[in-house]
């Protein structure tokens, strides 16, 4: 199924009224899909919907889609990411269906009457050219899972503070089945559903596993946000699930007093209640590890690996190192790290590092490692920039580099690998967000 030249027509002609009136369309959609369909809101993270990440993130795809109807290899990577990201929620067929409906109703809202029989038709079939790629894509994401393809039931195992804040913390989850877990690529992450007391609807997050694959258990690492402070949320806010695992103890004593004070929309709510209030022994559920940010462990060309991180962006990077390590191949391996304080893993990276000759550790400090710090620092340029050629391994066509950190850390890092002719093909990078990251020069 394609579009004929007069169906792409009508689609490029209406593409500047929707994108002008973008946000609009976000708003009329989603408020009304999820008035009609409420079981929904279990898919979605209420900050994202609260501050309208989720909604312009969907209608920025689908414009984007129609946008490059004749040329969608462009859209290869964000197209991977949106069905990656799909399949760790468990978003099925069905689902494409009920947002057909309400996107095109709310197209309409917005184009008023030129949005004809015609030009209707027209998106209709551009949104299920898309529907079917990503519907398509995310059934082979689903084949390569195996058995587990929904939520599964897992306990804390441990529990460790990575800084000597305790903003950054790593947890270790263990199957209830106690049935072998599969391997990943090092790189991915698994979706983490719990229930919030206060809160109609399940909350889900996605974080990085942290670790090497074990058959035991997985490890992901959450950092505080510092927008949510403890003092301002309720404690003990969650309440157990109706059908899922067991959870925090200390929650499932609360009283339902506190469910008044919930700030639903803060941001950081979930990871911070981990942090605060889930110990060992307490449960979550998870879905299989996915995620198209990842490192090829298979490189027939051995090439350098560069690892640039800031805060808690080291957590997805951390597998890639230990990885490529215990290959023991002699595969070079470039880790830099900014931090505001503590690094994460700092200890067990420079363990790593002086077992095998091939790895170069650089850590410097940085207010950019800060999501919530907007200004850039003089510091942050001078150390960066005075990283040796060797160290990024500039010279070298086929070195691979893996960045992760808050946006404006990534747009400095990207910014100064494209100066220095690194090709954006070798540049990866994961945004902790919805939507996609944008380079910005």
């Amino acid at each position: 199924m394609t579009l004929t030249k007069r169906e792409a027509e009508l689609v490029n002609e209406t593409i500047p009224a929707l994108r002008q009136h973008g946000e609009h369309i976000s708003t009329v959609f989603y408020k009304s899909m999820l008035r009609d369909h409420p079981e929904l809101n279990h898919y979605f993270n209420s900050v994202n919907m609260h501050t309208g990440r989720q909604p312009r993130a969907l209608t920025a795809l689908i414009l984007a889609f129609a946008s490059n109807i004749v040329n969608i290899s462009e859209l290869t990577d964000k197209l991977e990411r949106v069905a990656q990201k799909h399949a760790s929620l468990v978003i099925h067929p069905e689902h494409y269906e009920i947002v057909a409906k309400y996107l095109i109703r709310a197209f309409s809202a917005v184009l008023g009457p030129a949005m004809t029989p015609e030009v209707n038709a027209a998106w209709t079939k551009a949104y299920w050219l898309m529907a079917k790629m990503l519907t398509g894509r995310e059934q082979i994401i689903y084949k390569d899972f195996g058995a587990w393809t929904e939520f599964r039931p897992f306990t804390i195992a441990t529990k460790t503070p990575e800084t000597s804040e305790g903003d950054i913390v790593s947890f270790t989850l263990a199957p209830v089945d106690g049935q072998p877990l599969p391997p990943f690529k090092p790189g991915q992450y698994v979706t983490v559903r719990l229930r919030i007391r206060g809160h109609k609807y399940r909350q889900l997050r996605q974080y990085s596993i942290s670790d090497a694959p074990r058959p035991d258990c997985y490890r992901i690492t959450v950092k505080r946000d510092i927008g949510a402070q403890p003092d301002t949320i309720e404690s003990r806010q969650f309440g157990p699930f109706d059908d899922g695992p067991p959870i925090s103890s200390a929650a499932s004593s609360a009283s339902d007093s506190s469910i008044g004070s919930v700030r639903p929309h803060r941001p950081g709510l979930v990871s911070n209640i981990l942090i605060d209030d889930f110990q060992v022994g307490d449960g979550v559920e998870l879905t299989h590890p996915a995620g198209e940010f990842f490192l090829d462990t298979n490189d027939p060309n051995n090439s350098p690996v560069i690892l640039i991180s800031a805060g808690v962006g080291s957590a997805p990077l951390y597998p890639m190192l230990k990885a490529v390590s215990e290959q023991g191949i002699g595969r070079p391996v470039s880790w830099i790290q900014a931090s505001r304080h503590d690094a994460p893993f700092r200890e067990k990276v420079e363990k790593i590092a002086a077992q095998d000759p091939n790895i170069r550790v650089k850590f410097f400090r940085s207010r950019l490692a800060d999501g919530d710090v907007i200004s850039l620092t003089s510091r942050f340029h001078e150390d960066f920039s005075g990283l040796n050629w060797e160290d990024l391994w500039l010279t070298n066509n086929l070195a691979q580099y893996f960045v992760c950190g808050p946006e404006k850390f990534m747009n400095e890092i990207g910014n100064h690998l494209l100066k220095n002719r690194v090709d954006s093909s070798r540049i990866r990078y994961e945004l902790y967000s919805v939507g996609s990251f944008e380079m910005k020069r």
